[in-house]
């Protein structure tokens, strides 16, 4: 794994670009129903203490819910330098082969029997779509990864333009 800034830095010392970045945000049923948590308790509050005090929490919760929501889901970045999802980091060296997967090869690949060793950054609203990244360092403790991505094809293209030598 390499450091933030190995990662960020380019070839002459300055920032590597990204080609391909998405922040892996839940879908539309997940803000639906973290505003209806919210909304029901600030209904209580408002209920109890008036409805200066439900408008109070009401903002206040989604506020919470929203930066939550947005803080914990993580960055999928490829640059030149590399691939990072969240915090964790595969340099261009150890990138073996990639592919997408199918629905059934998703829940396989997360179900009884896969193999625990894989890194794994799936997210429960877009598990269905995933592509799975082999390691090629033969010292890295983790095979391959699983990445969790809404466009696959636009991902193994990227990686296949960038990280081949």
């Amino acid at each position: 794994m390499m450091s933030d800034e190995s990662m960020t830095q380019g070839a002459q010392g300055g920032r590597s670009i990204p080609l391909y970045r998405e922040r892996m945000l839940p879908r539309w049923w997940v803000w639906v129903i973290t505003t209806a948590l919210v909304s029901m308790v600030a209904i209580a509050y408002g209920a109890a203490l008036g409805a200066a005090a439900g408008w109070v929490v009401a903002a206040a919760g989604l506020a919470l819910v929203t930066a939550l929501i947005v803080i914990t889901s993580p960055v999928l970045q490829i640059t030149t330098e590399g691939i990072r999802v969240g915090r964790a980091r595969l340099p261009r060296h150890a990138i073996g082969t990639a592919v997408a997967l199918s629905p059934e090869d998703v829940r396989a690949a997360r179900g009884p029997g896969c193999d625990a060793r894989l890194f794994v950054a799936l997210r429960p609203w877009h598990a269905s779509t995933a592509v799975r990244v082999d390691v090629a360092d033969p010292d890295d403790p983790h095979p391959a990864w699983l990445i969790t991505t809404r466009d696959p094809e636009r991902l193994l293209a990227t990686v296949a333009a960038t990280m081949v030598p």
